[in-house]
């Protein structure tokens, strides 16, 4: 395994652990260490070259990560955050799809974007203690193209929303 891979899954592990550990959580120290797992697991996606330097790194949907988180692994952690964010959790969003065909925000769920976030990165990090060297690449490149989907957006619109309570939610009340 290539040191990139490795720490990305090294990453990928610290995160899925940092959102497990919501329930014992503060609300600020949570949200301060999503302020520091989002943009590491943004940049280090975005970073990576699945076949090498001079190969062909287009994102591909190869099917390489095994789906390991279930509806009620999901629940749970979704449902843990948005009780350590209360009120702070839902937020008025505009860049969504269902803007094009609506004059007021949606509500959106910080506690849901990270959520989603956790899935992908506990996929791949459990698909990665699966598989063998050879098959990292198009590992590498099922997580290149799921960023490219729709994770690097979540990943930005929960940084906003994250940032944003960090800095004006009144956790003391």
């Amino acid at each position: 395994m290539t040191p990139a891979a490795l720490s990305l899954t090294s990453l990928a592990v610290e995160y899925c652990k940092a959102v497990a550990g919501a329930p014992t959580s503060e609300p600020r120290d949570f949200l301060r260490d999503m302020l520091r797992y989002l943009p590491r697991i943004y940049i280090t996606v975005s970073d990576i070259n699945p076949y090498g330097d001079g190969a062909d790194n287009e994102p591909q949907e190869t099917g390489a990560i095994y789906d390991t988180v279930t509806e009620e692994q999901y629940e749970a952690v979704r449902a843990d955050m948005s009780t350590l964010l209360g009120p702070n959790d839902v937020y008025l969003d505009t860049p969504v799809e269902q803007m094009q065909f609506s004059d007021t925000p949606v509500a959106v769920s910080l506690a849901e974007q990270l959520a989603d976030v956790y899935q992908a990165m506990a996929d791949f990090a459990a698909t990665m203690a699966q598989i063998t060297d050879d098959m990292v690449p198009d590992t590498l490149s099922e997580l290149r193209y799921r960023f490219a989907s729709y994770l690097a957006d979540t990943i930005c619109r929960a940084l906003k929303a994250a940032n944003y309570v960090y800095y004006n939610a009144d956790f003391e009340g």
